[in-house]
């Protein structure tokens, strides 16, 4: 019979400095890829103005709403069941793609209709047309061979495949708007990188894992639909709180509206998705860890929580202090046409913090197999969300989407601590987060200082300053801290 691993820290320090690397490769992709985005997205706005970029947000977000269609959320189920038993994979696999094939392209007809009925204009019809190619059928094929490179941490190869592919949407949008500065060109353009990396994650997944021929099976199909039920219902719920503040501007307070918040959303969006990121490092390891390892599980959720919350709020800080320069650098010329985009962003800084708990949060209550209280507490913020910028956008414009992001992530927060108070309770989050608010006072001033001699400076010492003054503290504990030596270590001990 074989032998539960033990789960002492020594164990415990080794299995985080392996999550460690992977969540490495997958931050350190995202940083890169936000690098190419921003760049992508300065061309964007800078081709369309103000009125062509609402569009743009528009045609982005509005099939966004109905992603949750095309997949089902299964990607968390492939995940999940591949992690426990990896004999299953390519069956569940094939399945999975056969079943997200049909739904997306159901997906996509039935978007197309509503958009007939509901805007006449021709650009923005066509510019529907191409996100929803890229986001809804492009992306959905994706997921089940991301899903099987995450159950079996193959996070490297996830993150070059994401660089590559953000490489060629950059190229292709600097291209498009050269020859036809539309919001439907720019889609489309974006298109063409996403294709890309489907092409690339089905390679990479086959690569890895190995090759076995294509199988369908429709009995499992159903059962896939059935077991991702609660998976589907959180995703919606999530999609509507954190998609539809764009759709809500556009039709309350035109196309204007929605590009000053469109800016501010493209620069949060990336650093609010660190935290997903973190929830694909740590969540196969977290379902291995409950049937295999409890006293490690509560450890991974211990050390997921604090170090989370320990990037969070130095990333909201940082952006919060530079937030003018990001609006400027982002706008060039026509920053004056966004100059409330600057308040936005601000405001959307409060947001990130809780963002990240939230994140880990829903991590640990899916590995529990507590899938419907993530369903009901999205159920809920997705109703104060849609009621609150109802209330709000009509007197406050851009800036009330904003205060209902925060009011909506707030709940989240308190549903979700209190669902878990016992877990929480002994992560010692209160002291952490003290000293961290402390750290980051600190940091924000350096940063403000160094902003108009550098912005890249600015970045980087004030970064140091935050890590130097949380060493000072001592924020981390004794086997965090060996956690973090291991981790270091980690890559010079694989190539001895």
């Amino acid at each position: 019979m074989t032998q539960p691993p033990p789960n002492g820290p020594a164990p415990f320090v080794r299995e985080s400095s392996r999550i460690g690397l992977n969540l490495i490769a997958l931050v350190a992709s995202r940083f890169m890829c936000l690098a190419l985005s921003v760049v992508q997205v300065g061309i964007i706005f800078r081709a369309l103005g103000r009125e062509g970029s609402g569009q743009w947000g528009y045609a982005l977000n509005y099939p966004a709403l109905f992603t949750v269609f095309a997949t089902l959320g299964i990607q968390r189920l492939l995940v999940r069941d591949i992690a426990r038993n990896p004999d299953i994979a390519w069956t569940r696999v094939w399945t999975a793609t056969g079943l997200v094939a049909v739904l997306s392209t159901v997906v996509t007809g039935v978007i197309m209709l509503s958009v007939l009925a509901i805007d006449e204009s021709p650009v923005v019809r066509a510019a529907v047309f191409a996100s929803s190619l890229s986001v809804i059928v492009l992306w959905a094929l994706q997921r089940p061979f991301e899903g099987l490179l995450m159950a079996r941490e193959r996070m490297a190869l996830i993150a070059v495949v994401n660089i590559i592919a953000g490489t060629v949407r950059l190229g292709s949008v600097y291209l498009a708007m050269r020859e036809s500065p539309t919001s439907a060109t720019a889609h489309a353009a974006i298109a063409v990188g996403n294709s890309v990396g489907f092409v690339l994650m089905t390679g990479a997944a086959i690569a890895a894992v190995g090759w076995e021929r294509p199988t369908f099976r429709l009995s499992l199909a159903l059962s896939q639909v059935r077991e991702c039920l609660p998976f589907t219902v959180a995703a919606l719920f999530s999609m509507i709180y954190f998609k539809s503040d764009v759709s809500l501007l556009k039709w309350l307070a035109g196309e204007g509206a929605a590009g000053i918040y469109t800016l501010p959303q493209r620069v949060m969006e990336p650093l609010l998705m660190i935290a997903g990121i973190w929830g694909t490092a740590v969540f196969p390891a977290l379902c291995r860890f409950s049937v295999t390892a409890p006293g490690n599980y509560e450890r991974l959720m211990r050390t997921s929580a604090r170090l989370a919350l320990m990037l969070a709020f130095p990333m909201g800080a940082g952006i919060a202090v530079l937030s003018g320069s990001v609006v400027g650098l982002l706008a060039g010329e026509r920053a004056g046409e966004f100059a409330l985009s600057v308040q936005v962003l601000r405001i959307l800084c409060v947001v990130v913090p809780m963002f990240y708990l939230n994140g880990v949060g829903q991590e640990f209550l899916y590995a529990s197999h507590r899938n419907w209280v993530v369903a009901r507490t999205y159920g809920l913020a997705s109703l104060l969300s849609v009621g609150a910028n109802l209330l709000l956008i009509p007197t406050l414009g851009p800036a009330g989407a904003a205060c209902t992001a925060i009011a909506t992530n707030l709940c989240i927060s308190v549903l979700f601590v209190h669902e878990m108070r016992g877990d929480y309770g002994a992560m010692g989050l209160i002291p952490l987060v003290a000293k961290t608010l402390a750290a980051c006072g600190v940091m924000a001033g350096v940063t403000y200082a160094l902003a108009g001699v550098s912005l890249i400076l600015s970045v980087v010492v004030g970064g140091l300053v935050y890590l130097g003054l949380q060493a000072a503290l001592r924020t981390l504990t004794s086997e965090e801290r060996r956690m973090m030596v291991s981790l270091v270590r980690a890559p010079f001990a694989r190539r001895a």
